[in-house]
């Protein structure tokens, strides 16, 4: 869909204004640096045919991304603010769905598929919807928080916190909680927010392999029931995963090898619950990805990988500067739960995340900016 839509913006705004949409000697630079090294560890992936279908189809998402983001940065005052009255009513509909799929047992999938939900259609599936929308709320809060009071501001976070709830997805539940965390923290020093932040994530990404190499004692058999199955999972996948990048740590296992990686010899992982049932992993450790972007970019990408990664995170900072961005605290909350999302949740790779980024991305240019409220004010002060 989304490269549905970048396409016909495109050509609707070429109809219109005469002029293909452009992209920026930054944003070329670092999209060929990127895919260009993503295509040369695909010559080295476990199935290098895949890994370069793979390369080619997100090539195609990120061109259709970066039109609908340009062709959204192009229109006029008034068409963003239709585009915000229909995102606004869009994200309201989902939630409203979402919570009735969540809360009565997918009723509206059921009556669509005709049939009882298997075991392949559970609840579980709607986890990406959920992620969307607790993240994308914090978006539509600042498109439209000059409406909003100072109380009710300091209220918002509970929005996502009580949508999360209700929906099967721990991690996201997790994401939103830590970006309330940060909303709450930096809301009267959001410049300092603006500051540390990039700083934290880029910290993160590099030193992730590291970190990762101390959780250990998490998973063990024995250790505290009160942590998920999912949990102590992924903790035995990261310590595999993060041994795994340090035997070859700068260019990585080749692009997309995360999805056929062998165990290499570790044995499975059997995890005892409160009750004292066994539950042990059978098959491949990872299974398509390691639930860590950082650690998924690490091991099929090495540390250059790594640091193309960080580049992108340090731009997306500068670009949110040159839109007058760097005092919105609500920015960064969507940053901390997208970032926390990505540690915890799906394969970086996957289309319905990877495109995710950009659809965040294009909803950006809906933000008024200051000077534009100047303007207005000016203008209704001397009705003209």
């Amino acid at each position: 869909m989304v490269v549905l839509v970048g396409v016909l913006t495109a050509i609707f705004s070429y109809l219109e204004n005469n002029i293909f949409p452009s992209f920026t000697g930054k944003q070329i630079c670092l999209f060929s640096a990127f895919f260009g090294w993503i295509s040369i560890a695909s010559l080295w992936s476990i199935n290098p045919i895949e890994a370069l279908k793979l390369d080619l189809r997100l090539v195609g998402v990120t061109i259709a991304g970066l039109l609908l983001l340009n062709a959204v940065e192009a229109q006029g005052q008034e068409t963003k603010r239709r585009i915000a009255k229909a995102l606004l009513v869009g994200v309201i509909l989902a939630c409203i769905f979402l919570l009735v799929e969540s809360l009565l047992n997918a009723p509206i999938t059921k009556t669509i598929k005709g049939k009882e939900l298997d075991a392949t259609m559970n609840l579980s599936r709607f986890n990406r919807g959920a992620s969307f929308l607790g993240i994308s709320l914090w978006l539509v809060f600042v498109i439209y928080s000059k409406k909003f009071s100072f109380i009710w501001k300091l209220l918002f976070p509970i929005l996502p916190l009580a949508l999360l709830y209700f929906a099967p997805s721990e991690s996201s539940l997790l994401a939103v909680v830590l970006a309330a965390v940060w909303y709450l923290a930096f809301c009267t020093f959001p410049k300092v927010g603006f500051r540390v932040l990039p700083v934290v994530l880029i910290i993160s990404v590099l030193s992730m392999p590291l970190v990762t190499r101390y959780v250990e004692p998490l998973y063990d058999a024995q250790s505290s029931q009160s942590i998920p199955f999912s949990a102590k999972h992924r903790f035995f996948i990261w310590d595999f995963v993060s041994s795994q990048i340090l035997e070859n740590p700068i260019r990585g296992w080749g692009f997309d090898s995360a999805r056929d990686y062998p165990n290499n010899g570790v044995e499975n992982y059997v995890h005892v619950n409160a009750k004292g049932d066994q539950r042990a992993l059978e098959g491949r450790i990872i299974s398509l990805h390691p639930h860590n972007f950082a650690l998924q970019v690490w091991l099929e990408l090495g540390l250059i990988g790594a640091i193309l990664v960080s580049i992108i995170i340090w731009m997306v900072f500068g670009y949110l500067k040159s839109r007058q961005l760097a005092e919105r605290i609500e920015i960064q909350a969507m940053l901390v739960s997208t970032f926390i999302v990505a540690l915890l949740g799906y394969g970086i790779w996957q289309n319905r995340w990877f495109v995710m980024f950009f659809i965040f991305a294009a909803m950006l240019p809906l933000i008024q900016k200051k000077e534009d409220k100047e303007i207005i004010g000016e203008v209704d002060e001397y009705g003209a």
